[in-house]
């Protein structure tokens, strides 16, 4: 579990983020903890809550809280709304009024909590490294408790699984990034395409190039009107560490793997299928990811990393996202945005830009160096 507490300034704009969800379908509101009414309408839901800070003026600010679950957790609502409920008592918030909120609109098990920090008789309840003390250990009496994932496991069940790929012979360390004049160009390529061809599940010759290209090695068809596309040839090309081509291309058809055009698209047909069920460990994480609406493409991207995905996005000359691409290295495969859920695509990605555009390099600066001390903080699945 993953618990992220924020402390935004508009209560009415952080319970009505929540409450359009629920409109749309997105969301449903789980639990309305300390209020008057049984069932508070939004309205309810925001005089009670503005009422309560208004006894302290000095307050400004409210609490958005975001409890996330691994994908491989699989919970109802009561049991979501119990483990609410009592990450609040932990932190000391069962008397305060907080409403939960259980999102449907990404790939991992997640609800929102909104309250106020404000007690009744007007004082204010300290919220110095709460994350770092009392959410922390609320989250190890939680996972204990509930039988979620934690760290630890997760981290283990990666090494088992390691271990067992080992023994079936399908676990393979990376291939080496071509470095042009080191070696020999030809085994150096053909290093490079027995790792991919045998190991990355890519359905498209575009995914296919988006993991070359780490490589620093691209497949190339020719233009439309040359003999070599119109022949359905392909040549393999390396590529200097600024994207550039450099040396002589070399045919398809002289490498032992035999990585034709016709061959790949045979395995871009077979792979489509088996690719399919690492699908959801992609959306989950990039769910999980998303939430909380990172302030910039590089926290965003960092937070994949740590669940060794690595995603590579196409930008037009304006700037704009025009193709994403999901790579789960440790599954192997590799998947374009548009396949995946609305969450995970291009457009999604272009808010993130957008986000980021709209910030000076000063307040980029401030966001980096909390993101990395956060990532000190907080245990990494």
């Amino acid at each position: 579990m993953r618990p992220k507490i924020t402390a935004p300034h508009n209560i009415a704009r952080t319970l009505y983020y929540n409450e359009d969800k629920v409109k749309l379908g997105n969301a449903v509101c789980l639990r309305s903890a300390n209020f008057l009414k049984t069932r508070p309408t939004p309205e309810d839901k925001l005089h009670a809550l503005q009422k309560r800070m208004s006894l302290n003026e000095r307050v400004s600010t409210c609490l958005h809280i975001t409890l996330n679950f691994d994908p491989s957790d699989v919970m109802g609502d009561e049991t979501m709304k119990q483990i609410a409920d009592r990450y609040m008592k932990e932190i000391g918030f069962e008397r305060q009024p907080y409403l939960v909120y259980r999102h449907h609109d990404a790939g991992h098990p997640h609800c929102h909590i909104v309250t106020t920090h404000v007690l009744p008789n007007g004082d204010p309840i300290e919220l110095y490294n709460i994350g770092r003390n009392q959410s922390e250990q609320a989250r190890q009496k939680i996972e204990e408790e509930f039988g979620l994932m934690t760290s630890e496991r997760k981290k283990q069940l990666l090494l088992e699984k390691k271990y067992q790929l080992s023994l079936e012979g399908k676990y393979q360390t990376q291939a080496e990034r071509i470095t042009y004049g080191e070696n020999s160009t030809t085994t150096a390529i053909a290093q490079v395409l027995q790792h991919v061809t045998n190991n990355f599940k890519c359905s498209s010759l575009e995914e296919f190039n988006t993991v070359l290209r780490l490589y620093n090695l691209e497949a190339y068809r020719g233009k439309e009107n040359s003999k070599l596309y119109q022949n359905r040839g392909l040549l393999y090309r390396v590529l200097d560490e600024n994207g550039r081509y450099i040396g002589v291309p070399l045919k398809a058809s002289i490498f032992d793997c035999k990585p034709t055009l016709q061959n790949l698209e045979q395995r871009f047909r077979k792979n489509q299928s088996l690719k399919q069920e690492h699908r959801i460990y992609v959306e989950g994480n990039v769910g999980w990811a998303m939430d909380g609406d990172p302030s910039t493409f590089e926290e965003f991207r960092e937070k994949l990393r740590r669940d060794q995905i690595s995603i590579i996005i196409k930008r037009d000359k304006e700037g704009h996202c025009t193709n994403v691409t999901y790579i789960n290295f440790f599954d192997k495969c590799v998947f374009n945005g548009d396949e995946l859920e609305p969450y995970c695509n291009k457009l999604a990605i272009q808010k993130i830009l957008d986000r980021e555009a709209s910030l000076t390099p000063e307040q980029i600066q401030e966001l980096t160096q909390k993101q990395t001390h956060r990532h000190r903080l907080r245990p990494s699945f």
